[in-house]
């Protein structure tokens, strides 16, 4: 044997079909010299294969003469390998697989995947001969006949990237020359002590060929002495190497793992349940799972038992006898034998079980209204029992149709039930049976209950706003309960466009003409019909108007007033202003507040204000308006012709808002003619009239009220307005 134990380690940097990623060392080389003859045989073996993804490992192998074949391929899909030794021979049972694991034995070369693997340079060029099965090449039809001395080199590249490995021990050539295989170098025969129960290795005896100057190897070098001691569980390859260095072709040697104490037997597997069988003949099985250490088992079953067939195996048929209830003791017990020892025991109890009480009922749907007479049904389930073989359901004779849609039996957990007319309140029952009896009664109460009286209902009493002609339709609901089918409202008479019928909700227009009545609303089910609900309605006139508020919100000339009401008065839709000759409502008519516009001229009338709805006014409200015209400086004409506003004159008032006496100074630029100043009400009228020069300071409106005033200051045709306020 030839060998070069120096790690490969191969790089996850290729891609694909383009280029293969070059292991390190690359090549490898084993030198083989001192070989007579020609190859008649070659073996290879690849040491310690570890791999993340076995699959992207291509081999090539050359020969010293230049021979050159692909030994193996994409192998083992992309399942991981660890420390796996290969051994490729032509004459092996099978090649690698191509997918699944990768384990250590002895394969024929093997290659899979389409196409040619790509090796770089140093590797010879392509075409390589490829083994099977792919290709036809062997290492008898690439390499036999040749000469074996020389250098051979191993390639080995990594067609794809991200995963890596190594063969960690090298690699090794084992090769037969037509010279020694002519000597008869046969494969080698042994005997082996296996371990034992108290000694954990064995003891590999070479038989044959056994001579002076033999050495032997079982794969970790050779020795002269043809007997391995200690030697651990496990597959060797034995290997005799003669006087003249000829190794014989291998023979595959197995230490089988060291014996032990069978652990404690698995499960029992069998009928536990054996109402159905006491006193009867019938055989019932019971087994463990077999222990690859045991080597008998031992089953101790109760006295009420017979053992019929199966003791010292790991499966036994029993009987069980009439007397099965009069004992207490009905446990198996089993155990594991081997030459190393007996195991715990397993033990089985088996029962003579009278069914539970079911659990509780659980119904699809616990509102049985509506299924009553509409011919929806209702599902009743309860989880299963143990060691029932069937249930007993009853549900109320004559007024209900039973169906089980599991069938009888053992899975009959589920009933529905469709509920006729006449059903009233009364029980869903179940049972659990078996052989040894009838559990108790399990029940669940179906009630049948009439809805309550329907929630008040919600919608106007005064019904002004909805009567014809020119009404609104009327809205009328009460909460929808869910377990009411059906709503049924009663209108008064001659009330048209009724919508909602049915439901929770309607819609209609009382008729012309209406005073007073009801609305009553009654909820219905499957099971009947409540009391009524009613809501009592009237037709109520608009009450009287709130006392007028008055602001005045503009001055002569341009005279502006608001008139307000605190609030919509009751009943009321809308009010109706009415105002004096003179005036104009520039906004707000129907609501609680209007804005009036007054001319120049003296006002005198009433401001008035009428509630209205659908069924007719309220009292009307009225405040009087008495305006005197606006003085003719504000309407634009006066004694002394037309004046204007000059930024020549100007008045400075203070303090302004005032609470006691206000200090006045007039400023122009005629300093010699005399100013004229007046003190106006918001109605224009005047209060005083002052008379002074520019730059004097004069003070006055000790006796003005708390109130808004209009200073108007007049020079010539120049003039000036200021506002004051006395707090």
């Amino acid at each position: 044997m030839f060998s070069n134990a120096g790690a490969i380690t191969v790089l996850g940097t290729g891609n694909g079909a383009t280029t293969g990623a070059p292991a390190n060392p690359y090549p490898s080389g084993i030198s083989v010299s001192g070989l007579t003859g020609t190859i008649g045989k070659l073996v290879v073996r690849l040491n310690q294969f570890s791999h993340t993804w076995p699959q992207d490992v291509d081999v090539l192998l050359v020969g010293p003469g230049g021979q050159k074949m692909q030994i193996l391929s994409d192998i083992g899909s992309g399942n991981d390998a660890f420390n796996v030794n290969l051994v490729l021979d032509d004459a092996a049972a099978d090649h690698i697989a191509g997918s699944g694991s990768v384990v250590s034995g002895t394969y024929k070369p093997s290659s899979h995947g389409a196409g040619a693997d790509p090796y770089p340079s140093p590797a010879p060029a392509g075409p390589h001969n490829i083994a099977g099965p792919v290709g036809t090449a062997t290492f008898t039809s690439v390499f036999g006949g040749t000469d074996p001395n020389g250098t051979w080199n191993l390639y080995v590249v990594d067609d794809a990237s991200g995963d890596v490995g190594s063969f960690g021990a090298g690699w090794s050539l084992e090769i037969s020359t037509f010279s020694n295989l002519c000597e008869g170098l046969s494969e080698p025969t042994y005997t082996v002590n296996q371990p034992t129960c108290a000694i954990p290795t064995g003891i590999i005896t070479v038989t044959a060929p056994v001579q002076p100057g033999y050495t032997y190897s079982i794969g970790s070098g050779f020795q002269n002495d043809p007997v391995f001691n200690n030697v651990a569980p496990g597959t060797y390859q034995l290997i005799v190497r003669n006087a003249s260095n000829q190794d014989s072709p291998p023979a595959t040697v197995v230490v089988n793992p060291q014996p032990t104490t069978p652990q404690i037997p698995g499960p029992v597997v069998g009928e536990d349940n054996v109402c159905a069988y006491i006193g009867t003949s019938t055989q019932l099985t019971y087994s463990v799972p077999q222990d690859p250490e045991a080597t008998s088992y031992n089953w101790i079953v109760p006295p009420t038992v017979t053992l019929v067939s199966g003791q010292g195996t790991n499966s036994i048929t029993v009987t069980v006898n009439s007397n099965f209830l009069s004992s207490a003791n009905r446990m198996f017990r089993v155990t594991a034998t081997s030459a190393c020892g007996t195991s715990a025991e397993r033990l089985h109890w088996l029962l003579a079980q009278l069914p539970t009480t079911p659990a509780a009922i659980q119904a699809s749907s616990t509102n049985v209204c509506p299924s009553i007479g509409s011919g929806v049904p209702i599902t009743y389930t309860i989880p299963k029992v143990a060691a029932a073989q069937s249930y007993i359901w009853t549900a109320q004779n004559g007024t209900t149709i039973v169906s089980h849609p599991n069938g009888s039996g053992p899975n009959d957990t589920t009933i529905s039930v469709v509920f006729l007319a006449g059903f009233s309140t009364s029980a869903i029952t179940v049972q659990a049976v078996n052989d040894c009896g009838v559990s108790g009664i399990r029940s669940l109460t179906v009630t049948r209950t009439n809805p309550g009286t329907p929630s008040l209902i919600s919608g106007p009493t005064n019904v002004c706003a909805h009567i014809n002609p020119g009404g609104t339709a009327a809205n009328y609901t009460v909460p929808q309960h869910s377990a009411v089918s059906t709503y049924t409202w009663t209108v008064p008479a001659g009330s048209t466009g009724l919508t909602g019928q049915g439901s929770n909700n309607i819609l209609f227009t009382y008729p012309a003409g209406f005073t007073s009545g009801s609305v009553s609303v009654i909820a219905s089910n499957g099971c009947g019909s409540s009391l009524p609900r009613t809501l009592q309605v009237t037709r109520l006139n608009p009450g009287s108007a709130g006392p007028i508020d008055v602001i005045q919100t503009g001055l002569c000339p341009n005279r502006t007033f608001t008139y307000t009401v605190a609030s919509m008065p009751s009943n009321a839709s809308s009010i109706n202003w009415t105002v004096p000759v003179g005036g104009s409502i520039l906004s707000g008519q129907g609501s609680t507040s209007i804005t009036v516009s007054y001319s120049i001229d003296a006002i005198a009338g009433q401001v008035t204000a009428t509630p209205q709805n659908n069924c007719g006014n309220g009292s009307t409200r009225t405040v009087e308006v008495k305006l005197p015209a606006c003085p003719p400086g504000f309407s634009g004409t006066g004694a002394k012709g037309n004046q204007t506003a000059s930024e020549n004159l100007s008045v400075q008032l203070y303090p302004n808002p005032s609470h006691s006496r206000v200090n006045m100074m007039v400023t122009s630029q005629q300093m010699n003619m005399q100013v004229t100043a007046r003190i106006l009400d918001l109605q224009g009228r005047e209060l005083k009239r002052m008379v002074l020069m520019p730059q004097q300071l004069i003070s006055f409106g000790d006796n003005l009220k708390p109130g808004t005033y209009m200073i108007e200051v007049l020079q010539g045709n120049q003039r000036q307005v200021q506002k004051l306020i006395r707090l």
